[in-house]
Protein backbone atom coordinates (compact mmCIF):
# COMPACT_ATOMS: atom_id res chain seq x y z
CA UNK A 1 0.00 0.00 0.00
CA UNK A 2 1.23 3.56 -0.75
CA UNK A 3 1.96 6.73 1.31
CA UNK A 4 -1.63 7.60 -0.87
CA UNK A 5 -3.62 5.06 -0.40
CA UNK A 6 -3.40 5.02 3.18
CA UNK A 7 -3.50 8.92 3.24
CA UNK A 8 -7.20 7.88 1.94
CA UNK A 9 -7.68 5.82 4.85
CA UNK A 10 -8.14 9.18 6.89
CA UNK A 11 -10.71 11.26 6.86
CA UNK A 12 -8.69 13.63 9.05
CA UNK A 13 -6.68 14.64 5.99
CA UNK A 14 -9.51 16.04 3.97
CA UNK A 15 -10.33 18.56 6.58
CA UNK A 16 -6.81 19.07 8.83
CA UNK A 17 -3.02 19.17 8.27
CA UNK A 18 -2.74 16.61 11.14
CA UNK A 19 1.02 16.67 12.09
CA UNK A 20 0.74 15.50 15.72
CA UNK A 21 1.50 11.50 15.55
CA UNK A 22 4.01 11.38 18.13
CA UNK A 23 1.14 12.12 20.60
CA UNK A 24 -2.07 10.23 19.29
CA UNK A 25 -2.60 8.91 16.30
CA UNK A 26 -5.98 9.58 14.43
CA UNK A 27 -8.78 6.94 13.59
CA UNK A 28 -8.76 5.46 9.74
CA UNK A 29 -12.31 4.39 7.93
CA UNK A 30 -10.68 0.77 8.76
CA UNK A 31 -10.72 1.52 12.62
CA UNK A 32 -14.10 2.57 12.29
CA UNK A 33 -15.44 -0.39 10.56
CA UNK A 34 -12.95 -2.31 13.55
CA UNK A 35 -14.88 -0.69 16.21
CA UNK A 36 -17.98 -1.49 15.04
CA UNK A 37 -17.52 -4.93 14.08
CA UNK A 38 -16.32 -5.29 17.86
CA UNK A 39 -19.41 -3.42 19.44
CA UNK A 40 -22.21 -5.62 17.09
CA UNK A 41 -20.49 -8.72 18.72
CA UNK A 42 -20.59 -7.37 22.18
CA UNK A 43 -24.29 -5.72 21.49
CA UNK A 44 -25.38 -9.07 19.35
CA UNK A 45 -23.55 -12.09 20.63
CA UNK A 46 -21.24 -11.50 23.49
CA UNK A 47 -21.47 -15.41 24.68
CA UNK A 48 -19.67 -16.25 21.53
CA UNK A 49 -17.26 -13.31 21.66
CA UNK A 50 -16.25 -14.61 24.92
CA UNK A 51 -16.01 -18.29 24.00
CA UNK A 52 -15.05 -18.22 20.63
CA UNK A 53 -13.06 -14.62 19.71
CA UNK A 54 -11.78 -13.44 22.80
CA UNK A 55 -8.08 -13.59 22.08
CA UNK A 56 -7.96 -13.39 18.73
CA UNK A 57 -7.34 -9.63 18.33
CA UNK A 58 -4.74 -9.69 20.94
CA UNK A 59 -2.59 -12.73 19.26
CA UNK A 60 -2.83 -11.04 16.02
CA UNK A 61 -1.45 -8.12 17.18
CA UNK A 62 1.19 -9.98 19.06
CA UNK A 63 2.29 -11.68 15.42
CA UNK A 64 2.39 -8.48 13.54
CA UNK A 65 4.01 -6.27 16.32
CA UNK A 66 6.71 -9.31 16.49
CA UNK A 67 6.77 -9.41 12.70
CA UNK A 68 7.14 -5.36 12.49
CA UNK A 69 10.09 -5.40 14.99
CA UNK A 70 12.29 -8.38 14.05
CA UNK A 71 11.27 -10.75 16.94
CA UNK A 72 9.54 -13.42 17.75
CA UNK A 73 5.68 -13.61 19.10
CA UNK A 74 7.12 -15.22 22.09
CA UNK A 75 9.23 -12.13 22.99
CA UNK A 76 6.32 -9.56 23.19
CA UNK A 77 4.08 -9.46 25.98
CA UNK A 78 0.68 -7.14 26.21
CA UNK A 79 0.97 -3.90 28.20
CA UNK A 80 -1.13 -1.02 29.26
CA UNK A 81 1.42 1.39 28.11
CA UNK A 82 4.65 2.04 27.68
CA UNK A 83 5.49 2.68 31.11
CA UNK A 84 4.10 -0.43 32.13
CA UNK A 85 6.31 -1.98 30.24
CA UNK A 86 9.01 -0.38 30.95
CA UNK A 87 8.36 -1.26 34.52
CA UNK A 88 8.07 -4.56 34.25
CA UNK A 89 11.60 -4.67 32.68
CA UNK A 90 12.98 -3.09 35.62
CA UNK A 91 11.38 -5.26 37.90
CA UNK A 92 12.94 -8.63 36.28
CA UNK A 93 16.21 -7.01 36.48
CA UNK A 94 18.22 -8.44 39.94
CA UNK A 95 19.62 -5.32 41.76
CA UNK A 96 23.15 -5.76 43.77
CA UNK A 97 24.13 -4.52 46.78
CA UNK A 98 25.59 -1.07 44.75
CA UNK A 99 25.63 -0.36 41.27
CA UNK A 100 24.68 2.09 38.71
CA UNK A 101 21.91 3.30 36.61
CA UNK A 102 22.40 5.38 33.28
CA UNK A 103 20.25 7.47 31.72
CA UNK A 104 20.81 10.71 29.52
CA UNK A 105 19.13 14.02 29.86
CA UNK A 106 16.66 13.59 27.10
CA UNK A 107 15.25 10.48 28.76
CA UNK A 108 11.32 10.12 29.46
CA UNK A 109 10.31 10.23 33.16
CA UNK A 110 8.69 6.59 32.78
CA UNK A 111 12.24 5.30 32.47
CA UNK A 112 13.75 7.47 35.30
CA UNK A 113 10.81 7.62 38.37
CA UNK A 114 11.24 4.28 39.00
CA UNK A 115 14.66 4.02 39.74
CA UNK A 116 14.05 6.68 43.05
CA UNK A 117 11.16 4.30 44.46
CA UNK A 118 12.59 2.54 48.10
CA UNK A 119 13.40 -0.93 46.54
CA UNK A 120 16.16 1.12 44.54
CA UNK A 121 17.02 4.25 46.06
CA UNK A 122 20.46 2.87 47.14
CA UNK A 123 21.52 2.32 43.01
CA UNK A 124 23.59 5.22 42.09
CA UNK A 125 21.78 7.64 38.80
CA UNK A 126 24.04 8.77 36.08
CA UNK A 127 22.94 11.12 33.47
CA UNK A 128 24.51 12.09 30.37
CA UNK A 129 24.61 14.68 28.77
CA UNK A 130 24.38 16.29 25.12
CA UNK A 131 27.09 18.67 23.88
CA UNK A 132 26.90 21.86 22.74
CA UNK A 133 25.32 20.59 19.39
CA UNK A 134 22.68 18.78 21.32
CA UNK A 135 23.90 15.38 20.34
CA UNK A 136 24.64 12.85 22.63
CA UNK A 137 27.47 10.79 21.51
CA UNK A 138 28.43 7.10 22.38
CA UNK A 139 31.95 8.48 23.85
CA UNK A 140 29.98 10.28 26.58
CA UNK A 141 27.79 7.46 27.46
CA UNK A 142 31.45 5.65 27.48
CA UNK A 143 31.98 7.53 30.48
CA UNK A 144 29.10 7.02 32.76
CA UNK A 145 28.77 2.99 31.63
CA UNK A 146 30.83 0.92 33.54
CA UNK A 147 31.35 -2.39 35.55
CA UNK A 148 29.01 -1.54 38.32
CA UNK A 149 26.25 -0.45 35.98
CA UNK A 150 23.33 -2.42 36.29
CA UNK A 151 20.82 -1.28 33.40
CA UNK A 152 21.02 1.52 30.57
CA UNK A 153 17.78 3.28 30.44
CA UNK A 154 16.98 5.46 26.95
CA UNK A 155 14.25 6.91 24.63
CA UNK A 156 15.67 5.48 21.19
CA UNK A 157 13.83 8.72 19.67
CA UNK A 158 13.60 11.30 22.47
CA UNK A 159 10.28 13.36 22.88
CA UNK A 160 11.22 17.20 23.21
CA UNK A 161 14.36 16.94 20.88
CA UNK A 162 13.53 14.23 17.98
CA UNK A 163 16.82 13.05 18.70
CA UNK A 164 17.69 9.22 18.04
CA UNK A 165 20.27 7.27 19.72
CA UNK A 166 22.62 4.93 17.48
CA UNK A 167 20.70 2.05 19.95
CA UNK A 168 22.67 -0.92 18.36
CA UNK A 169 26.27 0.84 19.25
CA UNK A 170 24.73 1.91 23.08
CA UNK A 171 23.06 -1.71 23.62
CA UNK A 172 26.84 -3.02 22.96
CA UNK A 173 28.67 -0.70 24.67
CA UNK A 174 26.18 -1.45 27.99
CA UNK A 175 26.87 -5.36 27.37
CA UNK A 176 29.89 -5.19 26.91
CA UNK A 177 29.83 -3.86 30.93
CA UNK A 178 27.47 -6.54 31.91
CA UNK A 179 24.39 -4.32 32.01
CA UNK A 180 21.25 -4.60 30.18
CA UNK A 181 19.59 -2.11 28.39
CA UNK A 182 15.60 -0.97 28.40
CA UNK A 183 14.31 1.15 25.58
CA UNK A 184 11.30 3.32 25.36
CA UNK A 185 10.22 2.88 21.68
CA UNK A 186 7.22 5.24 22.31
CA UNK A 187 8.57 7.66 19.29
CA UNK A 188 9.98 5.37 17.13
CA UNK A 189 7.82 2.04 16.70
CA UNK A 190 5.58 2.31 14.06
CA UNK A 191 7.59 5.18 12.47
CA UNK A 192 11.16 3.11 11.56
CA UNK A 193 12.62 -0.03 10.38
CA UNK A 194 13.37 -1.93 13.98
CA UNK A 195 15.22 -4.85 14.10
CA UNK A 196 15.35 -5.96 17.87
CA UNK A 197 16.73 -9.40 17.28
CA UNK A 198 19.57 -7.64 15.49
CA UNK A 199 20.35 -4.74 17.69
CA UNK A 200 20.17 -7.39 20.24
CA UNK A 201 18.03 -5.07 22.99
CA UNK A 202 16.78 -6.47 26.12
CA UNK A 203 13.93 -5.17 26.88
CA UNK A 204 11.35 -2.66 24.46
CA UNK A 205 8.78 -0.90 25.23
CA UNK A 206 5.75 0.79 23.29
CA UNK A 207 2.69 2.08 23.30
CA UNK A 208 0.01 1.63 20.06
CA UNK A 209 -1.40 4.99 20.12
CA UNK A 210 1.08 6.69 18.70
CA UNK A 211 3.17 5.81 15.48
CA UNK A 212 1.43 2.53 15.69
CA UNK A 213 -1.88 4.08 14.27
CA UNK A 214 -3.66 2.11 17.44
CA UNK A 215 -5.36 3.03 20.51
CA UNK A 216 -5.02 4.17 24.03
CA UNK A 217 -4.01 1.80 26.49
CA UNK A 218 -2.71 -0.95 24.33
CA UNK A 219 1.32 -1.08 24.25
CA UNK A 220 3.84 -4.14 23.87
CA UNK A 221 7.01 -5.06 25.79
CA UNK A 222 9.78 -7.02 24.42
CA UNK A 223 11.27 -9.56 25.97
CA UNK A 224 14.70 -10.99 24.89
CA UNK A 225 14.13 -14.84 24.61
CA UNK A 226 17.67 -14.88 27.33
CA UNK A 227 15.24 -12.92 30.01
CA UNK A 228 12.62 -15.17 30.31
CA UNK A 229 13.92 -17.41 33.27
CA UNK A 230 12.53 -14.58 35.26
CA UNK A 231 9.44 -14.40 37.05
CA UNK A 232 7.11 -11.08 37.17
CA UNK A 233 6.90 -9.13 40.36
CA UNK A 234 2.84 -9.27 39.38
CA UNK A 235 1.02 -12.03 38.07
CA UNK A 236 -2.63 -12.81 37.08
CA UNK A 237 -4.22 -15.59 35.35
CA UNK A 238 -2.30 -14.82 32.09
CA UNK A 239 0.87 -15.28 33.54
CA UNK A 240 0.45 -18.92 33.96
CA UNK A 241 -0.84 -22.19 32.96
CA UNK A 242 -3.78 -23.41 34.53
CA UNK A 243 -5.05 -26.97 36.03
CA UNK A 244 -6.80 -25.00 38.79
CA UNK A 245 -7.13 -22.11 40.80
CA UNK A 246 -4.08 -23.24 42.62
CA UNK A 247 -2.17 -26.18 40.54
CA UNK A 248 -0.19 -24.15 37.68
CA UNK A 249 2.73 -23.83 35.62
CA UNK A 250 4.55 -20.36 34.81
CA UNK A 251 3.85 -19.77 31.02
CA UNK A 252 7.99 -20.03 29.95
CA UNK A 253 7.75 -16.80 27.51
CA UNK A 254 7.38 -13.64 27.54
CA UNK A 255 3.73 -14.21 28.64
CA UNK A 256 4.34 -15.01 31.68
CA UNK A 257 4.40 -11.08 32.19
CA UNK A 258 0.55 -9.88 31.57
CA UNK A 259 -1.51 -9.98 34.74
CA UNK A 260 -5.15 -9.83 33.38
CA UNK A 261 -7.56 -9.00 30.64
CA UNK A 262 -6.53 -6.57 28.31
CA UNK A 263 -8.21 -3.72 26.81
CA UNK A 264 -10.36 -5.72 24.01
CA UNK A 265 -11.47 -2.60 22.39
CA UNK A 266 -8.15 -1.09 22.03
CA UNK A 267 -6.88 -4.17 20.47
CA UNK A 268 -9.62 -4.25 18.01
CA UNK A 269 -8.73 -0.81 17.05
CA UNK A 270 -4.89 -1.42 17.03
CA UNK A 271 -4.78 -4.50 14.99
CA UNK A 272 -5.82 -2.40 11.71
CA UNK A 273 -2.97 -0.14 12.74
CA UNK A 274 -0.67 -2.71 12.27
CA UNK A 275 -2.10 -3.91 9.26
CA UNK A 276 -1.85 -0.44 7.78
CA UNK A 277 1.68 -0.57 8.34
CA UNK A 278 2.30 -4.05 7.22
CA UNK A 279 0.89 -3.31 4.21
CA UNK A 280 3.13 -0.64 3.73
CA UNK A 281 6.17 -1.52 4.67
CA UNK A 282 8.47 -0.38 7.39
CA UNK A 283 11.12 0.50 5.04
CA UNK A 284 8.94 2.97 3.08
CA UNK A 285 7.74 4.41 6.01
CA UNK A 286 11.05 5.17 7.77
CA UNK A 287 11.80 6.79 4.25
CA UNK A 288 8.43 8.83 3.92
CA UNK A 289 8.68 10.21 7.16
CA UNK A 290 12.87 11.14 7.11
CA UNK A 291 11.79 12.93 3.56
CA UNK A 292 9.19 14.87 5.71
CA UNK A 293 10.78 15.76 8.98
CA UNK A 294 13.88 16.54 6.76
CA UNK A 295 11.67 19.24 4.38
CA UNK A 296 10.34 20.51 7.25
CA UNK A 297 13.59 21.22 9.02
CA UNK A 298 14.78 22.83 5.91
CA UNK A 299 11.91 25.23 5.19
CA UNK A 300 11.08 25.82 9.21
CA UNK A 301 14.60 26.83 9.63
CA UNK A 302 14.40 29.21 6.49
CA UNK A 303 11.68 30.90 8.55
CA UNK A 304 14.62 32.08 11.07
CA UNK A 305 13.29 29.63 13.96
CA UNK A 306 15.40 27.36 15.81
CA UNK A 307 14.99 24.33 14.82
CA UNK A 308 16.94 21.84 17.60
CA UNK A 309 16.32 18.33 15.68
CA UNK A 310 19.37 17.26 13.23
CA UNK A 311 19.25 17.70 9.53
CA UNK A 312 21.19 14.40 9.67
CA UNK A 313 18.91 11.19 8.37
CA UNK A 314 21.07 9.09 11.07
CA UNK A 315 19.84 11.16 14.07
CA UNK A 316 16.26 11.51 13.48
CA UNK A 317 12.99 10.41 12.93
CA UNK A 318 9.43 11.65 12.58
CA UNK A 319 9.79 14.35 15.44
CA UNK A 320 10.72 17.94 13.94
CA UNK A 321 11.47 20.48 17.33
CA UNK A 322 11.54 23.73 17.63
CA UNK A 323 12.80 26.00 20.27
CA UNK A 324 10.40 29.40 20.55
CA UNK A 325 9.70 31.24 23.46
CA UNK A 326 6.02 31.37 21.95
CA UNK A 327 4.81 28.06 21.41
CA UNK A 328 1.64 27.71 23.12
CA UNK A 329 0.44 30.91 20.74
CA UNK A 330 1.90 29.07 17.73
CA UNK A 331 0.28 26.03 18.29
CA UNK A 332 -3.44 28.00 19.47
CA UNK A 333 -2.94 29.68 16.17
CA UNK A 334 -2.11 26.89 13.93
CA UNK A 335 -4.88 24.34 15.85
CA UNK A 336 -7.98 27.85 14.95
CA UNK A 337 -6.66 27.04 10.98
CA UNK A 338 -6.93 23.49 10.98
CA UNK A 339 -3.26 22.50 11.54
CA UNK A 340 -2.16 19.67 14.84
CA UNK A 341 0.74 20.04 16.25
CA UNK A 342 2.27 19.88 19.79
CA UNK A 343 3.91 22.22 22.11
CA UNK A 344 5.07 21.96 26.02
CA UNK A 345 7.66 25.07 27.79
CA UNK A 346 9.54 26.71 25.03
CA UNK A 347 8.92 23.71 22.50
CA UNK A 348 7.06 23.52 19.47
CA UNK A 349 6.95 20.04 17.77
CA UNK A 350 5.52 18.66 14.32
CA UNK A 351 5.17 14.78 13.92
CA UNK A 352 4.61 13.86 10.18
CA UNK A 353 3.98 10.23 9.55
CA UNK A 354 2.59 7.90 6.53
CA UNK A 355 -0.80 9.46 6.48
CA UNK A 356 0.95 13.25 5.74
CA UNK A 357 1.92 14.56 2.61
CA UNK A 358 4.08 17.69 1.78
CA UNK A 359 1.26 19.59 0.92
CA UNK A 360 0.32 19.04 4.54
CA UNK A 361 4.22 20.43 5.34
CA UNK A 362 3.88 23.37 3.22
CA UNK A 363 -0.01 24.26 5.01
CA UNK A 364 2.21 24.47 8.26
CA UNK A 365 4.67 26.53 6.81
CA UNK A 366 2.01 29.08 5.44
CA UNK A 367 0.69 29.31 9.08
CA UNK A 368 3.48 29.45 10.78
CA UNK A 369 4.39 32.88 8.31
CA UNK A 370 0.90 33.87 9.15
CA UNK A 371 1.49 34.06 12.35
CA UNK A 372 4.34 35.47 12.35
CA UNK A 373 3.49 38.12 10.77
CA UNK A 374 0.22 38.93 13.13
CA UNK A 375 3.12 39.31 16.04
Amino acid sequence: MTPQQIRDLFPITKRRAYLFSGGISPVSIRHDEAINRHMRQLRENPGDFYMNKLNEDAEECRTIFADLMGCDQNEVALVENTSMGCNIAFDIIELPIAGNVVFDQYSYPSSILPWYLPTRTHIEKRFVDPQEDGILYLEDFKKSIDSNTVAVCISHVTQEQGFRHDLASIVELAHENGAVIIVDGAQSAGAMNIDLHKIKVDFFSTTAMKWLLGAAGVGFLYVANRHHSKLPSHAGYRSASLRSNHEFDWKIDARKFEIGMPNLLGLAMSRVGLKILAEADMNTIENHNLDLSGYCIEKIKALGLNVITSEMDNLRMGIVAVRYERSHDLWQFLFNIGIDTWCHSDIFRVDPHIFNNRDDIDRLLDGIRQFLRST
